[in-house]
């Protein structure tokens, strides 16, 4: 891994002193973990967002996962990609205020959505987390909020994407049924299967057919479930890429407290599967331009440009070093994320200054012909 990567991501305590034990010579036997009891409910802020927060609502902010942007795209993207799909699709060009408008009810749904699926998965993942190093002081781990209020707050933040729904068509309430359930299941995934990734892919990409709907159209229908599909199966493989590339990092100690995933199940060889899995990616991301009658501006940059972004981060990414996984989920989304939604936003526009171009023809035409001599 080269030294950029490292200098991007910051080192906790505990990979620093790892490091320092390590380049000092000295062998050391890990420590065991300690129980809950042990654990101090009440961890020193460090400045940034959550020092502005009454004390009381910072474990809860950590719950929601507020001072950690990082995972908040994961659920955002897809949204985004949904919307620029969608826009792709519909038969009259939809407005660039009611686009940003949908981003910005998606934006505040996304938030609500990713704080109580983190809520409900520390709830149910609390054992494991004291066995792992990277989230033993998660505030339900650490005691810092009990399971009692961690579910009370769950139920909370669910009741509270109701009001996101009065603000869309009633079809995109349905579709948030699935999400839901689909992310609360996936919290018990770890302990049954070694492809909870595949599971947890289902929910994310679940929001382009949402975002289809927020625009009024409809993504399975005859026509369109082809390329539709291929998307949703497109993001999935994505969501599997980058989360068994992240789930690298605890590996050791997940091992130890049973936790399944694909970095376990494909440990000694998860870049050829990283591998595989964005060249089917790729190759279904290109199905939907085919069969959606996208023009080439879409195939420049969401396939093209998705395809160069996962060979770099695949070739450049040390599963053996946290930071760098840590740095391949970081970035992927911007990378890899941004290329795929590129070619959307190009297409969209494409389409947009055709329309405005042939609204503005017509318009000449009609006021030539009304003031010419007859």
């Amino acid at each position: 891994m080269s030294k950029r990567h490292s200098s991007r991501i910051g080192e906790t305590s505990d990979s620093r002193s790892k490091q320092t034990s390590q380049s000092s010579g000295e062998k050391r036997e890990p420590s065991p973990m300690p129980r809950s009891s042990e654990l101090p409910a009440d961890i020193p802020t460090s400045a940034g967002f959550l020092s502005l927060l009454p004390s009381s609502w910072i474990a809860y902010a950590e719950l929601m996962r507020l001072d950690r942007p990082a995972g908040f795209y994961a659920f955002y993207i897809p949204y985004l990609l949904g919307l620029g799909y969608g826009a792709c699709l519909t038969d009259s060009v939809p407005s660039p205020t009611h686009l940003l408008s949908l981003c910005g009810l998606f934006l505040v749904y996304s938030i609500i959505l990713r704080g109580a699926a983190c809520t409900w998965n520390d709830t149910v993942d609390q054992e494991f987390d004291r066995q792992v190093a990277r989230t033993r002081l998660r505030p339900i781990a650490r005691g810092a909020v009990s399971t009692t209020q961690a579910n009370l707050f769950t139920v909370a933040l669910v009741l509270t994407e109701i009001p996101v729904f009065i603000r869309l068509p009633a079809a995109c309430a349905y579709h948030a049924i699935p999400i839901n359930i689909l992310f609360g299941g996936y919290a018990l995934m770890k302990r049954i299967t070694h492809y909870p990734q595949l599971v947890l892919g289902f929910p994310f990409a679940w929001a382009i057919l949402m975002s289809c709907a927020a625009l009024d159209v409809d993504p399975i229908s005859h026509h369109r479930i082809v390329p539709t599909m291929s998307l949703f199966m497109a993001n999935i493989l994505w969501t599997m890429i980058y989360d068994t590339v992240y789930a690298h990092q605890d590996i050791r100690d997940d091992i130890k407290a049973g936790v399944k995933s694909m970095a376990i199940r494909f440990a000694s060889n998860t870049k050829e599967l990283a591998a595989t899995l964005a060249t089917v990616q790729v190759a279904l991301l290109f199905c939907t331009g085919w069969q959606a009658g996208l023009s080439p501006i879409y195939f420049v940059f969401t396939c093209g440009g998705t395809a160069v972004a996962l060979a770099y981060m695949i070739a450049e990414v040390d599963l053996k070093e946290p930071s760098s996984c840590a740095w391949f989920f970081h970035r992927g989304f911007w990378y890899v994320g941004g290329s795929t939604m590129m070619g959307f936003a190009a297409e969209y526009v494409a389409r947009l200054c055709k329309s405005e171009m042939v609204d503005d023809g017509f318009s000449l035409n009609l006021l030539w012909t009304k003031a010419r001599p007859a």
